[in-house]
């Protein structure tokens, strides 16, 4: 008789706690920790510095310590941050923003425009060697600057120590947001210092978590700020484990040492299921994609009915449901829920394999079509690609798994190299436009499927420009439609995620931007 979800999770766990136990001495010091809020990070983060944050993990910890101009809130809105208000010129090139006269970094100093200025000149600086100067390459003259033509940012002006402007070389919906993400956040000012190498180890911002220690793989802590200027927040302090393996998180958590975790897929039945914790699980619609993508200047997707051919073959909402136990929702197109653009009235592209190889038989593959599919093996993902490649198999494909690590599949993907791979997509910011523009206009160093459509840049590009709300999501929902037509992509789903916590931590509300969280007003209820 085969075990029950819930017994193998307790047998799994008990015999964890006699490992844990095992080593432990018989005092019992008072946790330090004690009014912390105790969370997991699944990776050690690549620096302390805002501008290096083009991970999960630096993201998280930079939110944390760390402010910008403006900020989202719960969902995909965007809130005032430092500045208390911002106008934008009706030809969207000019932005200007009234900083708040209330914010002090962790040392005293109050903020100025000029602490803004620095920031964005240091993020685009070359020797700072961030990766994410695309955040601000729209500003007039970063370009210039970039190459060492210009000593400054001519798009860059401070009015006055509170107001700031900032103009654009064209229209870019999009950059508001730009402004809300880590890598945009401000530090302060230094004289003589253009890059402050040290803020890598010793970060210095006007956050509502204070730096504290930071013990390699294992743990990050920080103390409040009492000094918020959006209020202290209610606990003493925030606790980051280092803590990859998914039984040991269930562990910690069930024995109290964790006030947060994400469900881990493997153990999705048992929280889900159970009675206890039920009340305790919050869900979220992730702004993500999953994908297999096509090289459409390789045999054999240089015939779009191959492309086709993949979507029908697979049937991706039996994958959804006996792998990833409904965590994910069937995708529509590359566009996810809760952007302007998402077409919720499409019917997505239904499992039939008969259709499938009907498109093979007239792409000239009245056999077998071949091919090689690239995964990075450290994704965890053995299952669905198992069945991925089951399903093709059966409909007239011929698949051929190669598995490499990330950094030789990138580099093979770059030099057009691969026939297909499986990937992801995450919101950097919460536009249709991140879906699309990185991922399929045909200057985009992303592209690595080599998707070329004069078209889709085109309206790429009129999205990038238009200030009007419903012109760029008709843009978007066209573009979604082409690219369903055409299918660079094979579309599988969109992610969704599931947190629970504890019964006595309140006003914990999951935010949609990992970054956004700055969980000032989460506390502990007393217990009797």
């Amino acid at each position: 008789m085969k075990p029950s979800d819930a017994l193998v999770h307790k047998i799994a766990l008990w015999a964890m706690v006699t490992l844990l136990l095992f080593g432990l001495g018989s005092c019992c010091p008072e946790d330090p920790y004690k009014n912390y809020l105790k969370m997991v990070i699944l990776t050690e983060p690549k620096s302390m510095d805002p501008t290096m944050a083009n991970d999960i993990t630096t993201g998280v910890i930079s939110g944390l310590m760390y402010d910008n101009l403006v900020q989202f809130g719960i969902g995909n809105d965007l809130q005032p941050g430092l500045a208390q208000s911002w106008e934008i010129s009706s030809d969207g090139r000019v932005y200007t923003f009234n900083l708040r006269d209330d914010v002090y970094f962790w040392d005293g100093k109050q903020l100025t425009a000029r602490d803004v200025v620095y920031s964005f000149h240091r993020t685009l600086n070359p020797e700072t060697r961030s990766s994410m100067t695309w955040l601000l390459d729209p500003i007039l003259g970063a370009s210039e600057f970039m190459q060492g033509k210009a000593d400054s940012i001519s798009g860059i002006r401070m009015i006055n120590p509170s107001k700031i402007e900032l103009i654009l070389s064209k229209p870019f919906a999009p950059f508001i947001g730009f402004l809300a993400v880590p890598p945009t956040a401000i530090v302060p000012y230094k004289e003589g210092d253009p890059v402050q190498p040290e803020l890598k180890t010793t970060p210095m911002g006007t956050g509502a978590w204070i730096f504290a220690e930071w013990q390699s793989d294992r743990k990050l802590s920080f103390k409040k700020n009492p000094n918020y200027f959006n209020g202290p927040a209610k606990l003493d302090g925030i606790l980051l484990n280092n803590m990859p393996e998914t039984l040991t998180q269930a562990v910690e958590f069930e024995a109290g040492n964790l006030d947060i975790m994400v469900v881990p897929n493997s153990e999705f039945k048992y929280w889900t299921r159970s009675t206890a914790w039920q009340p305790y699980i919050q869900k979220m619609d992730e702004l993500g994609i999953y994908y297999l993508a096509m090289n459409v200047e390789r045999t054999p997707f240089t015939d779009k009915r191959v492309r086709q051919a993949v979507t029908y073959a697979i049937d991706r909402e039996k994958i959804i449901h006996r792998i990833l136990h409904n965590s994910a929702t069937l995708a529509h197109g590359p566009i996810p829920p809760g952007l302007a653009g998402y077409d919720s009235t499409r019917v997505p592209l239904p499992y039939d394999p008969e259709k499938a190889k009907q498109l093979l038989v007239e792409a000239g593959y009245p056999e077998q079509c071949e091919f090689d599919l690239w995964v990075d093996p450290g994704a965890a993902i053995s299952q669905t690609i198992e069945a991925i490649q089951h399903y093709l198999n059966e409909a007239g494909f011929k698949v051929n798994i190669v598995r490499n690590d990330w950094n030789m599949m990138r580099d093979a993907m770059r030099k057009g190299g691969t026939d297909a791979y499986w990937g992801n997509w995450w919101a950097d910011y919460a536009d249709a436009e991140n879906f699309l523009a990185p991922l399929f206009h045909s200057k985009n160093s992303a592209r690595r499927n080599r998707y070329n459509n004069s078209t889709v840049d085109e309206n790429i590009e009129s999205l990038q420009q238009s200030l009007d709300p419903e012109e760029r999501k008709l843009l978007a929902m066209n573009i979604d439609s082409t690219l369903i037509e055409e299918a660079p992509y094979a579309f599988f789903w969109y992610p969704t995620s599931y947190t629970v916590f504890q019964p006595n931590l309140k006003n914990f509300i999951v935010h949609q931007m990992y970054f956004a969280n700055k969980y000032t007003e989460v506390y502990f209820e007393e217990q009797g």
